[in-house]
């Protein structure tokens, strides 16, 4: 057996924390047209190239002051790109210099573009997840996630979070470091966490230098009771005791 992907981003394959790829033919494969499908493949055969994406117009969007030094930007750029966060934040589209889709740096970090096609079809037995055309939209065995919009626009983006915000994402899992949902696979929310702090504040600096791009992102389409599981996961993974916390959410 041999495993032939088409020649989208290794780090952006990594990314997807869900293991486990299964043995599956390329008849069997499920995604849409234009879509990756996340799965080995019998006899080495390969999987034809994604359809270019046509992306939505680009809307600029309103950035807060930015507070942060130089120093502290440059620090974050180095951390965001040796992470890979532009593999599933940034929209992707065919290079035809080079012969294969990269990240549109003109939309950097604005997460799936609205409006574009999302990535659907039922996944079949062994698969990890079809990708949509831009690598910012999964189908996962645990429902559909879209990537966010980390640009610093005040409306759609990053632009009203606060420093200790973005630093709670990654000590507690929660979707804006609240007491909400999970952060969501395939971010590897984990490996982020394991930064000390002045890293991470280096990280948001970054995002706060960054062009400000209107865009929506659809909310997730994950079952409820996935989304407690999940929780339950990430607070042993953490030591955190939220036992109590279900019972008062689920009285209100």
């Amino acid at each position: 057996m041999s495993n032939r992907f088409v020649p989208w981003s290794v780090a952006a394959l990594a990314g997807l924390v869900l293991a486990g790829c299964g043995a599956q033919t390329p008849e069997r494969s499920t995604g849409g047209a234009g879509q990756v499908v996340l799965a080995s493949h019998e006899g080495g055969a390969d999987v034809a190239a994604p359809a270019a994406p046509q992306l939505p117009p680009l809307v600029l969007g309103t950035a807060p002051p930015n507070p942060y030094s130089a120093k502290q930007i440059e620090r974050g750029r180095q951390l965001v790109e040796f992470g890979g966060c532009n593999d599933c934040h940034t929209p992707w589209v065919f290079d035809a210099e080079l012969g294969m889709p990269v990240p549109d740096m003109s939309r950097e970090l604005s997460g799936h573009p609205r409006g574009m096609a999302t990535a659907f079809g039922t996944l079949a037995p062994g698969d990890s997840a079809v990708v949509g055309p831009t690598f910012t939209s999964f189908v996962l065995p645990i429902g559909s996630v879209y990537t966010a919009n980390l640009t610093p626009d005040i409306d759609t983006g990053t632009g009203s979070w606060t420093e200790q915000m973005f630093l709670d994402i990654f000590r507690t899992g929660r979707h804006l470091g609240g007491s909400g949902r999970p952060v969501l696979p395939p971010m590897p929310w984990p490996n982020v966490a394991s930064l000390p702090d002045q890293e991470l504040v280096a990280i948001f600096a970054y995002l706060r230098s960054i062009q400000p791009i209107r865009n929506l992102v659809p909310s997730p389409d994950v079952p409820e009771e996935v989304m407690w599981a999940m929780r339950d996961s990430y607070d042993k993974l953490l030591g955190i005791d939220s036992r109590g916390e279900r019972d008062v959410l689920a009285s209100n």
